[in-house]
């Protein structure tokens, strides 16, 4: 299954990370992979403890729109290659874990934090992410997290959460907050 959260609202990393502790409590293998953002956000610590993966750009190069066209190139080189360790993951796990029958039975959730902005600033290429979500992966739950899906992407889901911006403390000039924010 695929699971979209998206809109300009609080909330859409906050849900994929319940997630992944919920399917971690569980012994479900967990893989959460954060496209533009390092590992100082504060939930990576915590993943780690509880034992969950994490894939994240390991060099940042600041908000695109002030990205030249080099650093382009080398985020979208370093995205298609995360993309494929992803892949990688996955393929492990379906080999790891017998073959269950059960229609419902989870053997690995992957979180994709922010994939909808890497493929929307074409920092990622959609029809690789689609075949990526499309493959013969029955029993692997797909997270994807950002802003402005595609209809595409929206389509091929078989869950979409908007999360809805109604008031912001931004708008006060209030900046992110650490623990809270970020």
């Amino acid at each position: 299954m695929i699971e979209v959260y998206h809109g300009d609202g609080k909330g859409k990393t906050t849900a994929a990370v319940g997630l992944a502790v919920r399917a971690a409590g569980n012994k479900i293998p967990v893989l959460f992979v954060q496209f533009l953002k390092d590992d100082t956000s504060g939930e990576i610590a915590m993943l780690h403890k509880l034992g969950i993966e994490t894939l994240h750009a390991t060099e940042m190069y600041g908000f695109v729109s002030r990205m030249g066209v080099e650093e382009l190139a080398k985020t979208r080189t370093y995205f298609a290659a995360m993309l494929a360790q992803v892949v990688a993951w996955v393929e492990r796990q379906e080999k790891q874990r017998i073959h269950t029958p059960e229609e419902n039975v989870i053997k690995a959730v992957v979180v994709l934090d922010e994939v909808l902005h890497a493929v929307k600033y074409r920092l990622l290429d959609e029809k690789k992410l689609m075949e990526v979500l499309e493959g013969s992966h029955s029993q692997v739950e797909f997270i994807l997290t950002g802003r402005n899906p595609s209809d595409r992407l929206l389509a091929l889901a078989d869950y979409v959460t908007e999360m809805k911006k109604e008031k912001h403390p931004y708008e006060q000039g209030i900046s992110a907050r650490k623990g809270i924010e970020f």
